[in-house]
């Protein structure tokens, strides 16, 4: 009797040995997981100040480059006005600037640094939900713009500029582009013909289309780029 009270004193001592360790074991996992909880809230802190940032550089960007590419099809759709018009009216409109103002669009690329470390750190689950949906519908509308540059530059690199190759001089075209060149080409160029040609006003009418889409794509990532800075605004 005495050595079985002895055993049961050992398994009560024994059991409340392993209860404590347990409750020790828990308490520091509680506490690991705390102090983890609280450096990714840290690091969600310091992600969404730093999208918020980038995000409202790339508004004010892309918000330049509407306005840049509004401008240019103003000018394209003024050139198109004058299509079919007699050479004395074609006399007083400086064609070469209008044409070169025409080809000037560029392709907008917003910055992507701290979104691109967030996809690739893996991080992207340390946002909210909402913050989450609004990057992958920033994501399609970036794709969208990609897609929509990439059809106007197709386009004028493929209809628009042989045409303008063959039938204008490129020289003095370019002298209102980065070439900027200061003698105008010695060659005759007679614009007349090409503004009663219906290839040429097909051309431009394409240019016109590709430079709107472009511009409808441009504004669409614009609110899909305000979206995040609004929600990221703290």
């Amino acid at each position: 009797m005495l050595s079985e009270g002895k055993t049961l004193k050992y398994f009560k001592y024994a059991f409340g040995e392993i209860v404590l360790v347990v409750i020790g074991i828990l308490i520091a996992l509680k506490i690991n997981n705390w102090n983890n909880d609280l450096a990714n809230q840290k690091i969600e802190k310091n992600i969404v100040e730093n999208l918020n940032l980038e995000f409202k550089k790339n508004k004010e960007s892309i918000k330049e480059s509407i306005s840049f590419h509004k401008s240019i099809l103003k000018s394209t759709k003024d050139l198109m006005k004058l299509i079919g018009q007699p050479k004395d009216v074609l006399d007083e409109y400086n064609l070469d600037s209008l044409i070169s103002l025409g080809l000037d669009y560029t392709e907008y690329r917003p910055s992507q640094v701290v979104y691109a470390d967030l996809i690739s750190s893996g991080r992207l689950n340390l946002m909210t939900e909402d913050l989450r949906l609004l990057l992958f519908e920033w994501s399609i509308a970036l794709d969208g713009k990609n897609e929509g540059y990439k059809t106007l530059d197709e386009i004028s690199q493929t209809l628009l500029l042989p045409y303008l190759t063959r039938n204008a001089s490129m020289k003095n075209i370019d002298s209102y582009s980065i070439v900027d060149w200061k003698e105008k080409s010695t060659l005759f160029t007679d614009y007349s013909k090409m503004f009663l040609d219906l290839e040429f006003e097909n051309n431009m009418e394409n240019q016109v289309w590709d430079l709107t889409n472009y511009i409808i794509s441009l504004e669409t990532l614009e609110k899909a780029t305000d979206k995040v800075v609004r929600k990221t605004n703290k």
